[in-house]
């Protein structure tokens, strides 16, 4: 369709002789638009391209390009020709481009323009004043690496040449041209956020220098050059939800440098080696080995254990199984058979594979990680989707996740028997106030803490006793047991509405409750500086507890950020206190503290940065605390 802005009408133009998307589309000085690659419906790159004439509102064939390719960057150089750049011509996964090719709108014809080197996708490409072309940031091949390169097209010699870094590694990032000449890059994303802080590049010096930030850190927004020398940036994501809001950056204004990302305490974080098999963001469990090294077992998907030697930094995956196929299965049913497992703290994992439809008799294993060896031991019989816990007496219980199955099953690793034991109470198995924690507690105890209320449970009796109730259902919270035996609930998101249509809205909440042995109950605990969810929390060796990461923010229709915040809780003070930052943010990770009063964190998901999940790629961290 074409715009008239005259009459604030769209009207209906010609279809374009085949379908793409993720084309490119530049106008030209004499006032034709050219649209160049993307994909067809079979996802297939073009090479095609077409010319639109806006007077008689028809279409022509153009040139074909030398590669196809799909979104690539393309931008009007002075001389009147056409740069597009990189793109990809594979999809899932992508295989980027790093040639380059050039329109000479007097031959008419696509030609080589050479190559930015290393493939890379989402930097921005900006046309210069001196007929140069600017490519600068953007995403790494590798899905992950948040690039402050920038590289400098010469229409004159054909050739890219390497330009000054940008001061901050930044993609999704937008740019715009002033009047002077000089670029305004601003916003974007790395592994630790949103960015506000902005740049401006001077090609008459190929240097960059900072400038003001935006009020509003954003990637993937617009930023458009206006005829009075000021650029306007309009929309794009936030830390939580994509933006209406708009600014306006001008030049002969001082701006403000911008603020700090997250305070910042002590303590040191380090990353270490990434997972070799990268699993989903809902790791199962994490146990630390007797030889000071720590076990990963995942609750989906293929049965990887995966060991990791903080000594040596390295990464070892002692066991692996795949799920087993199900060739009658489809989507919605019957659904395949899964595996749940356990750590045993032995140097043993329990690995159980159940049918979810609770047809055929689950298969039960006990997993040597020393030799690699599954031995079978016996069946619970006929059971489906379950949560397992290693209790402080060594047993396993199992406690059913179906809706209202409030059934529950021990099982004796050392006699190889199973047992039936107390249902789960309604209040923690029921709609909207499930079971969320299980912390070990004096006398061989747990603490469960559900959405609504808190009750103990004593395997050795199966007995339950109430610990208290919460005003408002209470998920996605950390439960962490202290050195005086009480525990610390902390965190976590609290239902506080519904929206007209009667979706749930909810709140993060800063609020803590303790769990107190003397008096067996909950109680309000000192509120946390910034309230977190989806955070880890682990407890250090000094008797204070961690809780890096999570979210601070609910996005109301998609998953807010993760973050680097760090905060730290002294039980002897009652107190909170900042911790180090954390180098990259991250939630729904698993701390584990290790021997020698480091904490290891690993798994989870950091920032979508759009081309791996969010998940995958991510590398472990180890905190060190100062006192």
């Amino acid at each position: 369709m074409t715009y008239n802005p005259s009459t604030g009408t769209w009207t209906k133009a010609p279809n374009m002789s085949v379908a793409r998307a993720y084309a490119t589309a530049t106008p030209l000085p004499d006032g034709r638009v050219l649209i160049a690659g993307g994909y067809d419906a079979q996802i297939r790159p073009l090479a095609s391209s077409q010319f639109f004439n806006p007077t008689s509102s028809t279409w022509t064939t153009g040139p074909t390009l030398t590669h196809g390719r799909f979104r690539q960057s393309a931008v009007l150089l002075k001389g009147g020709g056409v740069l597009v750049v990189g793109g990809a011509d594979q999809e899932n996964p992508d295989r980027l481009l790093s040639s380059a090719e050039l329109f000479d709108p007097a031959t008419a014809r696509w030609l080589g323009a050479g190559t930015i080197g290393t493939p890379r996708a989402q930097f921005t490409l900006t046309a210069l004043a001196d007929g140069r072309a600017l490519l600068a940031g953007g995403l790494g091949a590798d899905g992950s690496t948040i690039l402050r390169s920038t590289v400098l097209y010469d229409p004159a010699k054909n050739e890219w040449s390497q330009g000054p870094d940008l001061a901050s590694a930044r993609t999704s990032h937008a740019a715009g041209v002033l009047t002077d000449g000089r670029v305004l890059v601003s916003g974007g994303a790395d592994q630790a956020g949103r960015l506000a802080s902005s740049e401006l590049f001077d090609p008459t010096t190929n240097s960059w220098s900072a400038t003001g930030a935006l009020a509003t850190a954003r990637s993937n927004h617009l930023a458009i050059s206006l005829p009075n020398g000021h650029v306007l940036v309009a929309g794009g994501s936030g830390s939580r939800d994509a933006l209406a809001s708009s600014e306006l950056y001008d030049p002969s204004a001082k701006g403000m440098p911008a603020a700090p990302r997250s305070p910042a305490g002590p303590g040191r974080w380090q990353l270490a080696a990434t997972k070799p098999i990268p699993i989903d963001s809902y790791t199962g469990s994490a146990q630390l080995l007797s030889d000071g090294r720590v076990l990963l077992v995942p609750k989906y998907g293929n049965a990887d254990f995966q060991v990791y030697d903080p000594k040596s930094d390295a990464w070892s995956t002692p066991f692996s199984r795949k799920v087993p196929p199900c060739n009658t299965c489809t989507i919605g049913s019957p659904s395949p058979p899964e595996f749940l497992a356990a750590p045993l703290g032995n140097g043993k994992v329990f690995l159980l594979t159940v049918d979810p439809q609770r047809a055929i008799a689950a298969k039960t294993e006990v997993i040597d990680l020393k030799t690699g060896t599954a031995t079978l031991v016996t069946s619970p019989g006929k059971i489906g989707q379950s949560r397992l816990e290693l209790l402080p007496d060594g047993r396993i219980w199992v406690t059913a996740l179906q809706q209202l199955d409030r059934h529950a099953l021990l099982y004796n690793v050392t006699t190889d028997h199973w047992t039936t034991t107390s249902n789960v109470p309604l209040g923690l198995a029921e709609s909207g106030a499930d079971m969320q924690t299980v912390t070990a507690i004096p006398g061989g105890r747990v603490l469960v803490v559900g959405s609504r209320k808190a009750m103990v449970y004593d395997p050795a009796s199966g007995g339950w006793t109430d610990a208290g109730s919460f005003p408002s259902a209470w998920s996605q919270f950390s439960a962490t047991g202290l050195a005086s035996g009480d525990v610390l609930v902390a965190g976590g998101t609290m239902l506080t509405g519904t929206t007209p249509e009667g979706a749930p809205i909810f709140a993060v909440n800063s609020q803590t409750m303790l769990w107190e042995r003397t008096t067996g109950q909950v109680r309000p605990g000192q509120s946390m500086p910034v309230g977190l969810y989806y955070h880890s929390a682990a407890l250090l060796g000094d008797g204070r507890v961690l809780l890096a990461g999570g979210s601070d923010a609910v996005g109301m229709h998609t998953s807010a950020d993760p973050v680097t915040r760090a905060e730290i809780y002294d039980p002897v003070a009652r107190s909170w206190s900042l911790a180090a930052s954390l180098p990259v943010a991250r939630y729904q990770a698993i701390a584990v503290p290790l021997n020698d009063g480091r904490v290891f964190l690993v798994g989870g998901s950091g920032m979508w940065l759009g081309a791996l999940l969010p998940s995958e790629g991510q590398p472990s961290l180890i905190f060190t605390p100062q006192p």
